[in-house]
């Protein structure tokens, strides 16, 4: 059962189990995803600014080029921009995972409403068992069923 499969009816016990594992097992997941690619973007920047250090140090004190000059020279150089690419690709991935942990919170209050709903709808104490006869709109509006409460359906 995935989250989108029940709309409709109530989650009967097992299934409201079922679907709160899953929705926790998915937070959890994307949490992860968050962590290792927190790593991955800590370890890009690292490298980034390590070479970068180097190639202005370098350009400057071998090279003669005035220090105004030696960062932009430097970050245009392939090995800094490859670096510099890969650091502003981990910062994608990062934030996408950010935004995929908010979904994530939102799936989990949703279904934590549905969860809810289920309960209260199958705790009702006002519907009457099915089998006692029950006139056709006594105290219902029309379009309503009278025993479970719910609209029914145009055909």
């Amino acid at each position: 059962m995935s989250f989108g499969d029940n709309t409709i009816s109530p989650l009967q016990i097992p299934d409201a189990r079922e679907a709160a594992h899953e929705a926790s097992k998915a937070q959890r997941d994307v949490e992860n995803q968050i962590r290792d690619a927190s790593r991955s973007l800590a370890e890009a920047e690292r490298q980034y600014r390590l070479k970068l250090t180097l190639r202005i140090m370098h350009l400057h004190a071998q090279d003669g080029v005035a220090w105004t000059a030696c960062s932009e020279i430097a970050r245009g150089e392939k090995e800094v921009a490859d670096l510099r690419y890969k650091r502003d690709v981990a910062k994608g991935v990062l934030e996408a995972a950010q935004q995929q942990a908010f979904r994530r919170g939102a799936d989990r209050r949703d279904l934590d409403t549905l969860l809810n709903w289920s309960m209260k709808r199958d705790l009702r104490v006002d519907t009457p068992p099915v089998e006692w006869p029950q006139p056709e709109g006594a105290g219902v509006p029309a379009g309503v069923d009278p025993r479970t409460g719910e609209l029914r359906s145009a055909a």
